[in-house]
């Protein structure tokens, strides 16, 4: 089932609405239709670094569930765009939503345990601090980090994990859950993450992403290059399974 999981929340999208409004920022991408949705513009390694997304230019005269179609491309700018639009569609649960800070859940739950993390996160000293075995795990590592390789050796071990949702963006997302341990406790987290139950089926124990809340706020501040800390009009939200 997990070979399938980005092609299943593309099929999932219930229903359809035009986009009202697109941008693309240095770092992050917003898509407005039924709701607003963001996830991170992700730039992979072109010639004089140059990627393109087909159709710029006229992206806003598409609906949201066409543009959502672009989640599958091998390009990540292209991808990024698609899930944006993807969670421009996505009704929020109003059950189960909860306050809590996902890093300090993985620091909280990762104590005396083994833990494995996919991507840079705040509180990783934390963690290190208090788990038997912390793995780090990057497509570029730096000192300490694992690449993708050792995924098969060491995930199905892991206790607790924290996994990116750019991982959905460059589709390694498809590389990681195989290895996963349906009884460790699992995190999903990002501003890209899609708020959808659908993850649960994959072994997510939570979901934590942004709900976006001023759409002028967000667009005017990731269309100035904002980092997610400077970004405006997105809250912190965090579903549990």
């Amino acid at each position: 089932m997990a070979d399938n999981l980005i092609q299943e929340l593309v099929a999932s999208i219930s229903g359809d609405a035009p986009v009202r409004k697109i941008a693309i920022g240095a770092h992050w991408s917003a898509v407005s239709s039924r709701y607003c949705g963001m996830a991170s513009t992700v730039l992979t390694a072109q010639p004089h670094g140059e990627a393109h997304v087909r159709e710029a230019g006229a992206l806003h005269t598409q609906t949201a569930r066409s543009l959502a179609q672009l989640l599958l491309s091998d390009s990540c700018l292209e991808a990024g765009i698609g899930l944006a639009a993807l969670n421009s569609l996505n009704e929020i649960p109003k059950l189960k939503i909860t306050p809590v800070n996902a890093f300090k859940v993985v620091a909280e739950k990762g104590a005396g345990k083994r833990v494995a993390v996919f991507g840079h996160f705040p509180y990783l000293q934390e963690i290190k601090a208090s788990a038997t075995r912390l793995s780090v795990f990057e497509l570029n590592p730096g000192p300490d980090e694992l690449t993708l390789d050792y995924v098969p050796k060491i995930l199905p071990d892991a206790q607790v994990v924290a996994i990116t949702s750019n991982t959905i963006i460059n589709h390694t997302i498809n590389d990681i859950l195989p290895y996963l341990n349906r009884d460790a406790f699992t995190i999903l987290v990002g501003p890209s993450t899609p708020l959808n139950p659908l993850l649960f089926d994959y072994g997510f124990s939570l979901l934590a992403g942004v709900r976006v809340v001023d759409e002028d706020a967000l667009y005017l501040t990731i269309g100035q290059g904002a980092v997610f800390r400077q970004v405006k009009g997105a809250d912190l939200i965090t579903i549990a399974r």
